[in-house]
């Protein structure tokens, strides 16, 4: 890696994003048509078109990225898992209505181990000067980290809520009434919380420390502690939308109430009511839509900028990220505006937008002249079970 064209300081360089509004457009009107013909046989391939542009058009140090994944491989495994999920579904129904359910908590214990081989796949599909990504993560870890940590923390979660609820004292006015649910909805919120900080702070450690670039291996430093507060904090960003619905919604739930203790009312008489209410509705969905927003970006955000500050590659670079709660959120309103308001005419230009602010703000420190550019020996996977997973994508909010 020697071009020293996107250095920004000594020992600092900052990753490039050249796509384009109107070539994505292109790509993304072709793989839209076709997968419309082809009654959404496409897909994988548009998958794989609109990800393979926007990494060949990734710069570091004046080499772009490259991806050699294959619809092909996406197409039979996305295949794979729908045949399996309709026939296990069909011969369990066929035992025992009871069962059809089997299947999916079969794909459900399953999907950890396939995701990691999802990874694995895609980091060896990708390339930065000819030398390949990798992901090796054990099916142990793979298993604990993305679904026993998080059952047993579910479960933990809901007895501390239940203890809460059944220790508050009954409640004999309207306002003893409001606190102790206030109560509930704050430590609802908290506990949520807590559950995803450890949880995300876990999958941080799992795909940082197992990810590998050539002969070289990354390690990251990641604070639980500040993982849960993260978390934490995103969620009592909702408290304020919650007020403002719930004031919206008031007068509908006293007037349900009223009319159920008067002695109801009939269908229509109900449907009527709901009617004259719609503008409450939908300012609410508006209201829960905005504050879905702020807590999203503001996750991603604090996410990434935790994962990428605790990045290293060996002992030679330092991954940093400059992400702001502003400036994400600017760029997420206007592809979410621009797209909206042109049926999705503008989303090619606002994605670019926000690929370019994203790899704007990311860069690297280090001596890139000192990584030795030998690709790893590893080979892909084959086999059965390989070929149902590879086509694995988890979203991870921390990339």
């Amino acid at each position: 890696m020697v071009n020293n064209e996107n250095r920004t300081t000594s020992g600092q360089y900052r990753f490039v994003f050249h796509g384009k509004g109107w070539p994505f457009f292109k790509i993304c009107l072709v793989n839209l048509i076709l997968s419309i013909i082809t009654l959404g046989i496409y897909l994988p391939w548009a998958f794989v078109r609109s990800r393979r542009y926007i990494y060949e058009h990734t710069e570091l140090n004046g080499v772009r990225f490259g991806y050699n994944a294959t619809g092909g491989v996406f197409f039979v495994s996305w295949l794979l898992i729908g045949v399996f999920m309709f026939l296990g579904t069909l011969v369990c129904a066929v035992i025992s209505p009871a069962l059809t359910i089997l299947p999916m908590l079969v794909l459900t214990v399953l999907m950890p181990i396939m995701a990691v081989k999802g990874l694995r796949y895609q980091a060896l599909m990708t390339t930065l000067n000819e030398v390949r990504f990798g992901f090796n993560c054990g099916s142990g870890q793979a298993l604990w980290v993305m679904l026993g940590l998080p059952v047993l923390l579910g479960i933990a979660a809901v007895m501390v809520i239940m203890f809460t609820a059944k220790v508050m004292p009954d409640a004999e006015t309207m306002t003893g009434l409001v606190v102790p649910i206030a109560i509930l909805a704050l430590l609802t919120l908290v506990v949520i919380g807590v559950v995803n900080g450890i949880v995300y702070g876990k999958w941080m450690q799992l795909l940082g420390n197992n990810a590998t670039f050539g002969i070289h291996r990354f390690s990251v430093n990641i604070s639980l502690k500040r993982s849960i507060v993260i978390c934490i904090v995103s969620m009592l960003i909702l408290i304020p939308f919650i007020f403002v619905i719930g004031s919206l919604m008031s007068s509908v739930v006293m007037t349900l109430m009223y009319t159920q203790a008067a002695g109801g009312m009939d269908e229509s008489a109900r449907l009527a009511l709901l009617e004259g209410y719609q503008m409450q509705f939908i300012m609410s969905y508006l209201v829960y839509f905005g504050g879905l927003i702020l807590m999203s970006v503001y996750i991603v955000a604090a996410l990434r900028n935790q994962f990428i500050n605790g990045l290293r590659l060996g002992e030679l670079l330092t991954f940093r990220s400059g992400i702001t709660f502003f400036g994400l959120l600017m760029q997420i309103l206007v592809l979410s505006i621009a797209s909206s308001f042109t049926l999705g005419l503008a989303y090619p230009w606002a994605k670019m937008r926000l690929m370019r602010y994203m790899a704007n703000n990311t860069w690297v420190e280090g001596d890139l002249d000192a990584v030795e550019l030998k690709d790893t020996d590893e080979k892909l996977d084959t086999g059965f079970f390989s070929a149902i997973a590879s086509g694995t994508t988890p979203a991870l909010p921390f990339i």
